[in-house]
C-alpha cells in the first residue's frame, strides 16, 4: 500500500464527547514512495436525518404533479418521507503541498472545539444523529485517500437547570351502561413528588381510585413509555412517532371498596437516553402511564389510563429525596 491515513484521537472517553468539548488528535500519514500531493484537510461534520416509507391507500398527496408522476406508480406504492439537519460543517487545513512529499511518515496535530448547542448521538430504523471526523490527502489526477472515523456526542441534561414540578393527574369515567341507570363516576388520580429523574431512581407514583361502588379491578399496570418523534419535509411535512416501553409494573386485581383505593407503585428508570429537543428531526421524551383494567358491567370501555409527563436526565436534582432499588407495590385502603 503506497498511502495510509489514519485519525488518532487523544481527547475525549472512548471516541466519546460533550458539546463543547475540543475533540483534539492528530493525522498520520505514511507514505512508502514518493508522491505528488495537493493538500491534506480535516473535516468535522454532523448530521440528522430522518426517512420512512409509508403506503399510499389512496390518500396520499404530493406537493406537485411531478412528485407523483416519479414517486408513485399505483395505489399500493409507498411514500418515502426524508428530514434532514445539519450541526456542524466545519473544515481545517493541516498541509497545503501542492508538489511532491517524499517517502515517510508524517503527523499533523488538530483541536477542532464542538458547538455547545449540538445534539446527542443517535441511531435507530427511522432516523441517526451521527458526527464524523474525515481525514482527505488530496493528489493532482488521482483519487483521494480517505479516511473518516465516527464520533460519539453525550449531551449532558442537568434536571438542577430544568423546570421541575410535582405533578397531579386526574381521569374519571362514568359509571352506567344500558339498561343501568348513570350511577356515578370513577376517578383515577396518580401523583408524583417530581417529574424529574435520571436512569436508576425510583419514580414514586401514587395512585388514587375512587368510586361510590364497588368495582372490581383485575390489574394495574404502570409503564414507563419513550416516545420519539422523526419529522420529515419532503416531499410534505409528516411526523412519525415511535412508542416503547422501557420500564413495567403489573399489579395483581383488587376489589375497590366503598371509599376508594390508595396506590404506591414505585417504577424504576433504565438506562436510557435522556429527554431531547435539541434537534429539529428528532426529539425523545417520556411519559409515566398508569392503566386500570376494571370488571364491570357498569362500564362500556373497561380500561382507564391516565399520562403524567417525565423528564429523563443524566445529573439527578441535589436536594432530591428519591431512593434508588428494586420496584415495590404497597396497596392500601383509604380510609
Amino acid at each position: 500500500m503506497t498511502i495510509k491515513v489514519d485519525i488518532v484521537l487523544t481527547s475525549g472517553t472512548d471516541g466519546c464527547f460533550n458539546p463543547g468539548q475540543e475533540v483534539v488528535g492528530e493525522v498520520i500519514v505514511i507514505l512508502t514512495k514518493t508522491i505528488k500531493v495537493s493538500r491534506l484537510k480535516l473535516t468535522l461534520s454532523g448530521i440528522g436525518r430522518t426517512e420512512w416509507s409509508e403506503p399510499i391507500n389512496g390518500h396520499g398527496r404530493f406537493l406537485n404533479f411531478e412528485q407523483f408522476l416519479f414517486q408513485v406508480n399505483d395505489e399500493s406504492s409507498n411514500v418515502t418521507y426524508t428530514g434532514k439537519e445539519r450541526y456542524l460543517q466545519s473544515e481545517l487545513i493541516l498541509c497545503q503541498v501542492n508538489d511532491f512529499m517524499p517517502a515517510g511518515g508524517y503527523t499533523y496535530g488538530f483541536a477542532c472545539p464542538l458547538p455547545e448547542t449540538i445534539p446527542s448521538s443517535y441511531n435507530s430504523t427511522n432516523g441517526h444523529i451521527r458526527y464524523s471526523l474525515t481525514a482527505t490527502l488530496e493528489r493532482p489526477w488521482k483519487p483521494s485517500k480517505v479516511h473518516t472515523i465516527s464520533l460519539g456526542v453525550i449531551r449532558q441534561l442537568d434536571l438542577n437547570r430544568e423546570i421541575l414540578l410535582p405533578i397531579k393527574a386526574e381521569h374519571t369515567k362514568s359509571l352506567g351502561c344500558w339498561p343501568c341507570l348513570p350511577s356515578g363516576s370513577l376517578v383515577l388520580s396518580v401523583q408524583v413528588p417530581t417529574n424529574g429523574f435520571v436512569p436508576g431512581q425510583i419514580i414514586p407514583a401514587l395512585i388514587q381510585v375512587s368510586s361510590r361502588r364497588p368495582v372490581k379491578i383485575r390489574k394495574v399496570t404502570t409503564v414507563l413509555i419513550q416516545q420519539t418523534t422523526f419529522n420529515a419535509r419532503w416531499p410534505k411535512t409528516r411526523q412519525r412517532i415511535e412508542s416503547v416501553v422501557v420500564s413495567r409494573n403489573v399489579s395483581p386485581g383488587i376489589t375497590l371498596p366503598d371509599g376508594g383505593v390508595l396506590a404506591e407503585d414505585n417504577l424504576q428508570v433504565p438506562w436510557v437516553q435522556p429527554t431531547s429537543s435539541f434537534a429539529k428531526v428528532i426529539k425523545i421524551t417520556y411519559e409515566l402511564k398508569v392503566a386500570l383494567e376494571i370488571d364491570s358491567c357498569l362500564l362500556q370501555e373497561r380500561h382507564a389510563v391516565i399520562s403524567v409527563p417525565i423528564v429523563v436526565g443524566t445529573i439527578p436534582e441535589r436536594d432530591a429525596e428519591l431512593s434508588d432499588g428494586e420496584s415495590v407495590h404497597v396497596w392500601m385502603r383509604d380510609d
